[in-house]
């Protein structure tokens, strides 16, 4: 294969708070390649988005990084802010969680989309306008109902999704980071938006991370996935091999805690009678308190001595079956069900 698109090595995010220093990332290491599509899962608070925002070099600045994140051979933890601008919203996008807070109120929603276009673009206000039509007929808020001179607060919160893929699709990056895109969003609208996603990726061709708590998402949308859990991961590989497996502990958590991932752990039918879904006893560890140890020893019920002794590193597992999936634990499991 290619080089990847984006190689995130051994990122590390750490935060003075007080006399504490959290430590927020830990030894994060994926990669993108063009056209790829990467799932990222697991628990509030895991570091999920925090990585999405470390590419798009929107951390705050008194935060500390170690390792690199290269994009397309650049390094976007080392250069400057000015050459950040000319990458951002040019070739990497990203939708946020809420567009109501990521949208300007007191601009119009067509001279956001047009800003990056006549910004990164060159166009003149003549093209950029006809490009925000373009635009917002893509995604399905046509004229003459919707135009550029409406305000986030005229739109629905579906809508307001709907132009924050516009304004992410502007420039037509390389890659997209969309982060809960659907968060808030009734289950129909949340449909019409991740379907819209999916269609626009396969158009354009561009490479995709989708950050979600949702795995039936994950298995539809994504070809690659990777479980965070207390700001490092756990788990990854193939969606299919890891939906499969669900080698670590924690991953095998999280699919017993959804509707989806229950009738897959319990090899059952997903319209099948209705069962109460299991819940991960306990609560992430606080990042200015990160055990020395395996991060989630505490709520697992296969834990052993040796997994409150040591971290455990990231590994290849079984590797004539695929090379690809990797977890990290000293004790992976295949097929059972933790006590």
């Amino acid at each position: 294969m290619n080089e990847p698109l984006l190689d995130i090595r051994r990122l590390t995010a750490h935060l003075q708070i007080g006399q504490k220093r959290a430590e927020l990332l830990s030894d994060i290491s994926l990669t993108v390649h063009r056209g790829e599509r990467l799932g990222i899962v697991g628990e509030s608070g895991c570091g999920k988005s925090l990585t999405a925002l470390a590419v798009m070099g929107l951390l705050p600045a008194r935060m500390t990084l170690g390792g690199s994140i290269l994009f397309d051979g650049s390094d976007l933890a080392r250069i400057d802010e000015a050459a950040m601008c000319d990458l951002r919203g040019r070739r990497i996008a990203m939708v946020f969680q809420e567009p109501m807070t990521a949208l300007n109120p007191i601009k119009s929603i067509g001279a956001q989309i047009a800003e990056g276009i006549r910004l990164h673009l060159g166009a003149s206000r003549a093209v950029a306008e006809d490009a925000v039509r373009r635009l917002l007929d893509r995604v399905g808020l046509p004229a003459p109902r919707f135009n550029g001179d409406l305000y986030p607060h005229q739109l629905s919160g579906g809508q307001r999704q709907r132009v924050m893929i516009a304004l992410a699709l502007a420039c037509e990056p390389d890659l997209l980071i969309a982060d809960e895109p659907t968060t808030a969003l009734d289950v129909t609208v949340q449909a019409q938006i991740l379907d819209l996603i999916d269609d626009l990726v396969d158009e354009t061709g561009m490479a995709l991370i989708l950050i979600t708590h949702d795995l039936g998402v994950v298995s539809e949308m994504t070809e690659r996935m990777v479980v965070m859990y207390a700001g490092r991961i756990v788990e990854s590989g193939r969606t299919e091999d890891v939906f499969r497996q669900m080698s670590h502990p924690y991953t095998r958590g999280l699919f017993s805690a959804s509707p989806h991932g229950a009738a897959l752990v319990a090899r059952r039918p997903l319209g099948g009678p209705r069962r109460r879904l299991a819940s991960i006893p306990g609560v992430v560890p606080d990042p200015t308190n990160r055990p020395s140890h395996c991060a989630f020893a505490d709520r697992c019920g296969f834990a052993q001595d040796d997994c409150r002794a040591a971290i455990p590193p990231l590994s290849v597992l079984w590797p004539h079956e695929s090379i690809d999936h990797a977890a990290a634990c000293f004790h992976p499991q295949r097929g059972k069900v933790p006590a």
